[in-house]
């Protein structure tokens, strides 16, 4: 009996250190393990959708899905990321990416989901519109904090500025509680960015380039005072969330539109002004190099 037991014990062992060797084997076979990029979906506005750098996606009705998006086309462009779905859409309000059909992207798969939304609820369009876009052929309009602002019932720039500590939690609140809601229901294990926006102008205390002639101190600080109240509502809410956030913000600074290089459109009747294919839809966005800076910012971004 003892001996059977201890030619059972060595059967065991030797086929156990065969199976050991051949798994082994294999896997050298196959080679070191290879990288692979995760899946992605991008979701949000037109700063996420790359608006005003053309090629556009066909067939994406008014989205205007640029081919130079930072969060999608670039980064898979560059391996590191597989582009799962591009559903960021100009024009789009937080409750937009929702009722668009932006999260339905999201499946167990997806790995990352960028967003970057929130200045559309609060007015940007109108304050470019009817501000800064104004200038110079309505001099009369101005971007002063007591100028009211008609497309937006006639509150005062600076009722607008007040609003944003108000109104942005509960609008973002609202998306990435969505965002999370889908996640879960789908199984997936996704990491999601937030992504902030850059400021077009320059900080009026600073050094004012020679291509705002038309910009004075106070329109200047307006400028700042939203994309700041925009960023820290951004970054306030991701951490209630638990997201990620991509604070590309500061590399913009220098590269606003009044100094000669610029990572923004600049607006019409500014000195060196580009002639954007769709009208106004792009002023003040991010340009080619503008979508490269959120690009190199999400790709630091991208680790678990």
């Amino acid at each position: 009996m003892r001996h059977r037991r201890l030619v059972r014990i060595l059967v065991a062992f030797v086929v156990a250190a065969i199976t050991a060797g051949v798994m082994a084997t294999s896997a050298a076979a196959a080679g070191p393990h290879r990288y692979q990029p995760p899946d992605l979906v991008a979701i949000g506005d037109s700063f996420a959708a790359g608006t005003g750098n053309v090629p556009y996606q066909p067939d994406d009705g008014e989205c205007d899905r640029s081919a130079s998006a930072a969060s999608s086309e670039l980064l898979a462009r560059l391996r590191l990321v597989t582009l799962q779905a591009f559903r960021a859409c100009q024009g789009a309000k937080t409750t937009d990416v929702i009722a668009q059909g932006q999260l339905t992207a999201i499946t167990a798969d997806t790995d990352v989901v960028t967003v970057q939304a929130l200045g559309n609820d609060l007015g940007f369009g109108a304050l470019v519109a009817y501000c800064l876009d104004a200038v110079p052929q309505n001099p009369g309009v101005t971007c002063h904090r007591n100028q009211v602002m008609l497309p937006l019932g006639g509150i005062t720039v600076q009722q607008l500025l007040d609003s944003i500590p108000n109104r942005a939690p509960a609008a973002l609140d609202g998306l990435y509680d969505a965002i999370d809601t889908r996640i879960d229901a789908v199984h997936a294990k996704a990491k999601v960015i937030a992504v902030d926006y850059g400021n077009p102008f320059p900080d009026p205390s600073g050094w004012v380039g020679p291509l705002c002639p038309y910009m004075d101190a106070e329109e200047l600080g307006v400028a700042t005072d939203f994309a700041n109240g925009l960023n820290v509502a951004l970054q306030q809410a991701a951490a209630r969330h638990g997201f990620a956030f991509a604070n590309a913000a500061p590399r913009f600074r220098g590269l606003d539109v009044c100094g000669f290089a610029s990572a923004f459109y600049r607006p019409p009747g500014f000195p060196g002004a580009p002639s954007l294919p769709e009208g106004a839809r792009g002023v003040l966005h991010p340009n080619k190099a503008g979508q490269g800076i959120y690009a190199a910012v999400l790709a630091g971004r991208l680790s678990f």
